[in-house]
């Protein structure tokens, strides 16, 4: 039966081929680890995340994943389910950093080799993943702490052990036993990334946003919570039999119970796990189901680009208009007073606010035509600009009277044209070809060659204004960030305690509420 056989990781850009961590679940592999990794970077970038090799005896299947720094090589001899191997890899990534923390550096895994051997033992048993969640792996792996390796130190003992006999494990898969905490607290992060296409004419040709429910519950005992999302009308959308609260596509973490949100659209069940995960994503349609309506998509930065401007038609300009005005209202409905009081917005130490949405981190990405040599008489009226290889990035700061009020940035430029040895050593050929025969329907002048010039001059300007044309810019390519809105309008309805054990009467936990939107290159094109 096929199962995982081997993990190795390496440091990409660490000189030496031997890996850091080597387990193995089965015998020992035909193929060892410094071959694989040839074989990795032998392969043309970019690499996929499941590459064959026919010429290893036998023929391996090898996955990989990249994280940070860090390669992660699986390889099996058989054939396996591809998506059971690299959603093992990506569990793994998930629990050491859990564990040892993030980022995840090779000298963390090193320094905690018999921390790392334990939960590789206790995820996959003899190739088979058993446990990943990481509540269940804290119940039979202590996590590293400076107490346990000065012990360690002291006593000779290792700086982890199994728990106590007398401890009772979890029979929740998700959630440690036992859990205790001194302030109760609940976080709800909703993050989503819009991805969109805008025509020349600034109607917008696709428009999507994927959301993800980010959770942090520090509750004692073993809390059953209820969230209630709720989303505008107007993203309705039917997903095979029927709407799903407007959420398209739903992924759930397994604590959610299913059978709830198939009854109840839009609410949410189920038993945390202790700590971060990610309680559920989703897709959704930012374009009305109307065709008539379909220009009315709103983002608080919008871009116009003209070409071909300058008296030699050699400059082209982009403007950009940041506006504040057209999310607030929604945002201002983001977060329920009654149920979040009025420290919804989160603590001051994540920034931003749902009552007070800003706009950050905005950027202009525009490509270069392979045309263009160099850039001449750069300038924008706010802001930096950087120009390096095909592409120019343009970040504009949103501070002061600009982040409450919005406005307008420009940025301008002219390019020059790169010349070939053809272009330089066509003129000749043109002149001669020019002044000898000529069509009937060319005019003629008793001197004979001024028609001529004027055709000459009239086929020179119309290769230039060619040439200008393949050098401007054909899309520009939008990054922003704003905090406390949410371009779909989801917002979180309610978050209620509904049942449990162990947390206490009397106890109402704190809740805080997030919002967050993020755009990584919306393409304007022009």
């Amino acid at each position: 039966m096929s199962a995982v056989e081997a993990l190795y990781i390496f440091d990409r850009f660490s000189p030496s081929l031997t890996p850091i961590l080597q387990h193995e679940w089965r015998s020992r592999q035909a193929t060892t680890a410094v071959s694989l990794l040839s074989l990795y970077n032998s392969q043309p970038s970019p690499r996929p995340s499941l590459i064959y090799l026919p010429n290893t005896s036998p023929p391996t299947l090898l996955f990989n994943i990249i994280h940070n720094n860090l390669l992660f090589l699986s390889p099996t001899t058989s054939e396996i389910e591809p998506l059971l191997v690299l959603e093992f890899l990506h569990r793994v990534v998930d629990v050491l950093e859990d564990y040892l923390g993030s980022p995840l550096l090779g000298t963390k895994i090193e320094a905690n080799y018999d921390i790392v051997a334990q939960l590789l033992n206790e995820m996959c048993d003899d190739g088979f993943p058993f446990t990943t969640e990481p509540n269940a792996l804290r119940d039979v792996v202590l996590p590293p702490s400076l107490m346990g390796k000065i012990l360690s130190n002291v006593t000779g003992l290792p700086s982890t052990s199994a728990p106590p006999p007398a401890q009772q494990l979890s029979t929740i898969p998700w959630r440690r036993s036992n859990v205790r905490h001194t302030n109760n607290e609940l976080y709800v992060d909703l993050i989503e990334l819009i991805t969109a296409t805008i025509a020349p004419s600034g109607r917008p040709i696709s428009a999507r946003s994927n959301g993800t429910i980010a959770f942090t519950s520090k509750l004692s005992g073993v809390p059953d919570l209820l969230l209630i999302l709720q989303t505008p009308s107007d993203n309705k959308q039917k997903l095979g039999a029927a709407p799903l609260c407007g959420l398209g596509f739903p992924v759930f973490h397994p604590c959610v119970r299913l059978t709830r949100w198939r009854d109840r659209p839009g609410e949410l069940s189920f038993v945390p796990p202790d700590g971060k995960f990610v309680l559920a994503s989703y897709e959704i349609n930012l374009l009305p189901s109307s065709t008539k309506s379909s220009s009315q998509l709103q983002l608080p930065v919008s871009v116009e680009i003209k070409t071909l401007l300058g008296p030699q038609s050699s400059e082209f300009e982009v403007r950009a208009f940041i506006s504040t005005l057209g999310f607030t209202s929604i945002a201002n409905t983001a977060s329920s007073s009654s149920v979040f009081g009025s420290r919804s917005s989160r603590s001051p130490a994540f920034g931003g606010s749902s009552n007070n949405p800003t706009v950050e981190e905005v950027s202009i990405t525009i490509p270069l035509p392979p045309t263009v040599k160099t850039l001449v008489g750069t300038r924008c009226s706010r802001g930096e600009f950087h120009h390096e290889g095909k592409e120019v990035t343009w970040k504009i700061p949103v501070s002061g009277s600009f982040s409450t009020t919005g406005g307008t940035a420009t940025f301008r430029t002219g390019v020059a044209i790169r010349s070939t040895a053809e272009e330089e050593g066509s003129g000749d050929e043109e002149v001669s070809h020019d002044s000898g025969e000529y069509k009937e329907d060319e005019p003629r002048d008793v001197n004979g060659g001024e028609a001529a010039a004027r055709t000459k001059e009239k086929e020179k300007n119309k290769k230039i204004s060619k040439k200008m044309q393949m050098a401007m810019p054909r899309c520009a390519l939008v990054s922003f960030s704003v905090k406390g809105w949410l371009a779909s309008g989801v917002k979180v309805e309610s978050l209620k305690v509904v049942g449990g054990k162990g947390l206490g009467e009397g106890v109402k936990p704190y809740k805080g509420v997030k919002y967050l939107t993020k755009a990584a290159g919306i393409e304007v094109r022009c």
